[in-house]
């Protein structure tokens, strides 16, 4: 008698466990569980500042306003910080090379120095300089504007 009884819990403890394997690997659970498996493997973000970056705009052979930016890289993963301090200088003269280039856009200067387009173009910069899948996005904020002195 007492091994009919264990050979049924054992049966049910096999049903039961291939019932949960079902649940979470092939039914209704599986795509909770891919969701719950993808947030844990999901990578801590790293913020890298640059220092401030000074452009000068410049209409009609005249500059007439510096304006004082500062961005901060956001990186997909902090494995990926040593690749971009290695080349922050090539991204730091890329960057002002493409600002300037930006700038002297009639749109951008309209529709703002923190606008989607500014973002999306420094964004395909950082693919070109340290790969895709680097640079996850790119925070840009305006410190300061001002005019220069007039002699």
């Amino acid at each position: 008698m007492r091994i009919v009884i264990l050979i049924v819990v054992a049966v049910i403890l096999l049903l039961g466990a291939g019932g949960g394997a079902w649940w979470f690997v092939m039914g209704p659970g599986a795509a909770k569980t891919e969701e719950l498996i993808s947030q844990i493997s999901k990578p801590e973000p790293a913020y890298v500042p640059l220092r401030p970056l000074i452009i000068s705009l410049i209409q009609e052979g005249e500059v007439t306003h510096h304006i004082t930016m500062q961005l901060t890289l956001q990186l997909y993963d902090t494995w990926d910080q040593e690749i971009t301090d290695r080349n922050m200088a090539r991204l730091r003269d890329a960057f002002l090379h493409e600002m300037h280039a930006l700038f002297a856009m009639r749109i951008v200067r309209q529709t703002g120095f923190e606008s989607p387009l500014v973002r999306k173009r420094l964004l395909a910069l950082c693919d070109r300089l340290l790969g895709e899948g680097v640079v996850a996005d790119i925070l840009l904020r305006e410190l300061e504007r001002r005019q220069p002195n007039r002699a």
